[in-house]
């Protein structure tokens, strides 16, 4: 990095780490947390210890993504990748509604002042097919949760036409923006990278996106266990999806977050009793630290040379 960057780096690593601090002092249940662990028997034990092994393979399809979204902007190996991924999560988990994320990555290209802004909007549609993943999956469950008698033929075919309408609209959008006369170069070689994408590549894009969801469910799935949420395999296919519906179309920003997503988890699990209901809490903040802390920490080393 160039001295610049250096202090940024810095001043982000600080701000992140002071700002964690801040998150630990305001959170106010460590009883319930410190009582998990000490009752927590040997499974219990492998369950979490299986949700946090799961945390690099998570990361590891969202870098796959990144290097695929920029392959013609910035070409970079596999590891690369991972480091860019990472040092984003720094920068989402300082900015409101993880902003940051995507340019954050861009900051370690070797040529980030050209490349930058088509990156991050690169980025986006990353996280356009993300969601697009968790919607189809999550419209179904959704209405299953609120009308246990629903049809699920009814729910799953109407999430399937949203899909498709935000899948077409996307190369479409693109290819017309295209056509106008941009005047600054920057933005003309944005619209033309952003129209290249193809059908197929956003089929890949939504299969990257659908592993990595399936990476998710399961260690949600891992840490309700190691906190003893006991359910039923029909409970856990509805309340999961969900529960990550929930979370993905609440506004949020990194002050709140944890609140929100314990309070999704009340929304959602409440039906079960209120044990169920105080374990799946308590599951959900284990889950944002592993997938939120652990990677800030690696974040944090594997750029600090850099």
């Amino acid at each position: 990095m160039g001295k610049l960057k250096k202090i940024a780096h810095i001043l982000l690593i600080v701000a992140a780490y002071g700002f964690l601090g801040y998150m630990m002092v305001m959170y106010d249940n460590y009883a319930g947390l410190l009582a998990q662990f000490r009752q927590a028997d040997v499974w219990q034990w492998v369950c979490l210890v299986g949700s946090v092994l799961l945390f690099p393979i998570n990361r590891l399809c969202e870098a796959w993504k990144w290097r695929f979204l920029v392959r013609d902007i910035e070409p970079m190996n596999l590891w690369e990748a991972q480091r860019q991924v990472y040092y984003g999560t720094i920068a989402g988990f300082v900015t409101p509604y993880k902003l940051g994320e995507y340019p954050g990555r861009a900051l370690l290209f070797r040529h980030t002042k050209q490349h930058w802004l088509t990156a991050t909007c690169m980025g986006m549609i990353g996280g356009y097919a993300m969601t697009t993943v968790i919607i189809v999956i999550g419209t179904p469950a959704a209405l299953r949760w609120l009308a246990p008698d629903s049809s699920l033929v009814w729910s799953v075919t109407l999430a399937l036409i949203g899909a498709l309408l935000a899948i077409i609209a996307l190369p479409v959008l693109m290819r017309r923006l295209q056509r106008r006369p941009w005047q600054r170069e920057q933005t003309r070689l944005l619209v033309s990278t952003m129209a290249a994408l193809s059908y197929s590549d956003i089929a890949v894009l939504l299969g990257i996106s659908l592993v990595r969801y399936a990476v998710f469910a399961l260690q949600l799935l891992l840490t309700l266990l190691f906190c003893g949420v006991r359910l039923d395999i029909l409970s856990y296919v509805v309340s999961l999806p969900v529960y990550y519906l929930l979370i993905t179309v609440t506004p949020n920003i990194p002050a709140a977050e944890v609140a929100v997503r314990g309070a999704w988890a009340v929304a959602v699990f409440e039906r079960f009793g209120s044990d169920i209901t105080a374990a799946a809490v308590i599951a959900t903040l284990l889950l944002w630290a592993i997938n939120t802390i652990l990677p800030l920490i690696v974040g944090s080393l594997v750029t600090r040379n850099k």
